[in-house]
């Protein structure tokens, strides 16, 4: 459930002086982040292309459906991705969908173009075929044809409905201000439903604008945001009082968004409340201040990481250790997800043995991941460990016998406690000894024989890995 309030107190508006800025801000961004419509003629082209060979190969009770933002005209310019769905009928059993689906989507690569298919998972196998020579990636995903989401088989099966709902409801003018607000969102770290991100995915960011109209509407909202914030979408209404703590309660989330396809739904449901506050603080400076510095997030260069990270830690008067593994190429949400479990595992053994965590980062980039930690300097020599109360009788017993070693048995009250020397006298000994004796623990390619720890010096391009991740953390806003 996600934890924490933003607090309200006095609103943020764009005065007069700032309207105009941010018009003209508003119709820069606009050229910059819609596709040209040479690029929409293309990609449309490409996409029709697709279909028609999918179509040769299908069978007739298989309808070929363009879904996604190319099809709802909401894509960003320089996003070429094209999603097409095989809509089988209801009465087709799931094995067929997905063998004929995989086979129907394969049967249209053109090797002599350089083009090829590779199977990924999400609730069932679909297809991504990448065509090199035009440069586009294109998502087959097999479905069930529906009419309502009471008749969904599969959670991929919404999709036509949201494509129906969008192209019905938002004008030419909220396209467009659908693509602003994805284009601010991903300058601020926090557009993309998946794992990495936990941010606000494209079609929230449709809902979004059809709520409260315009971009302008969506970050003043967003800059005086509070919650629980509860959006019944289809109706365009805030919810309060009863009717939104029983939602806070049945979803288990303070930021819901109902689906106007499925009231069973909450569309901001992968948005984290960090995410949450990150849009609220960069709408704050984009009204404060409309410009493209504010627009975009501050940008920054990762040249000479190692001396930029050789600088934060002198500043922290810490050590930097990061462990960095070379992962196989599956689910980028998968390994994420098994790595933030590593790292709050580490974390908490670090803090256990008396070593102060003053900063934890994450990344993943293609086959590349990584978590490091900036420890205090420090070399723990001995530790307190605190016993139970004397009255306690068998278990006193063993923690004193446990201890004969220790440097010092004695009482707090009627509680033991006893110094003992520390088990690991260095972080980089704890994260070693974690990794081997835990190994069976995790995945394999998460453990020490694919894996190394480096202890501030760094190969180079490491070092940028890690310097992006600590730069994703900063907030640098002017509020």
């Amino acid at each position: 459930m996600h934890v924490g309030v933003l607090v309200k107190e006095e609103a943020c508006t764009l005065g007069k002086s700032g309207s105009k800025k941010f018009d003209a801000l508003v119709t820069a961004m606009l050229k910059k982040v819609k596709p040209s419509q040479s690029e929409i003629e293309g990609t449309t082209r490409i996409a029709n292309q697709i279909m028609g060979l999918l179509k040769e190969s299908a069978p007739k009770d298989v309808e070929i459906l363009l879904a996604g933002s190319t099809a709802r005209g909401t894509q960003l310019s320089g996003n070429s991705d094209i999603d097409i769905f095989l809509l089988f009928p209801k009465s087709a059993k799931k094995e067929r969908l997905e063998t004929q689906g995989l086979r129907i989507a394969k049967s249209v690569i053109d090797r002599r173009k350089n083009e090829r298919c590779e199977i990924k998972y999400a609730e069932h196998p679909y297809a991504k075929l990448f065509l090199e020579d035009a440069g586009v990636t294109v998502d087959v995903v097999p479905a069930y044809k529906i009419s309502s989401a009471d008749e969904r088989a599969t959670a991929v099966d919404r999709t036509q409905l949201h494509n129906e709902f969008v192209n019905s409801n938002l004008t030419q003018r909220q396209r467009n201000c659908v693509r602003l607000l994805k284009a601010f969102f991903d300058g601020h770290g926090v557009y993309g439903a998946e794992a990495m991100t936990e941010g606000f995915s494209g079609y929230l960011c449709e809902l979004l604008i059809y709520h409260y109209g315009s971009f302008l509407q969506a970050i003043t909202a967003f800059s005086n945001v509070n919650v629980p914030l509860v959006i019944e979408a289809k109706k365009r209404v805030e919810m309060g009082g009863a009717s939104a703590e029983a939602l806070v309660k049945k979803f288990k989330s303070t930021f819901i968004v109902i689906d106007p396809t499925d009231s069973n739904r909450n569309v901001a449901a992968n948005v984290s409340i960090e995410s949450l506050a990150r849009a609220a603080l960069a709408s704050r400076a984009l009204l404060k201040d409309p410009s493209k510095g504010t627009f975009y997030r501050s940008g920054y260069s990762d040249l000479d990481a190692n001396a930029r990270l050789s600088a934060l830690r002198k500043g922290l008067g810490a050590s930097t250790y990061t462990i960095h593994f070379v992962v196989p190429d599956i689910a980028e949400d998968i390994i994420w997800q098994q790595l933030k479990k590593l790292s709050s595992r580490l974390g908490s053994e670090l803090s256990s043995n008396g070593f102060v965590t003053m900063l934890s980062l994450q990344s993943l980039h293609k086959r590349e991941a990584l978590i490091s930690f900036f420890v205090r300097d420090a070399v723990i020599k001995a530790g307190i460990a605190k016993g139970p109360s004397v009255f306690m009788g068998n278990a006193a017993s063993r923690f004193v016998a446990a201890r004969r070693n220790s440097h010092l048995i004695s009482l707090e009250g009627d509680r033991l406690y006893a110094i003992d020397s520390s088990r690991y006298a260095t972080p980089k000994a704890l994260l070693h000894a974690f990794i081997s004796e835990k190994s069976s623990e995790l995945p394999s390619y998460l453990e020490k024989k694919h894996m190394r720890i480096y202890v501030n010096s760094m190969p180079e391009s490491v070092a940028k890995l890690v310097y992006q991740a600590y730069n994703g953390r900063k907030i640098d806003y002017k509020l």
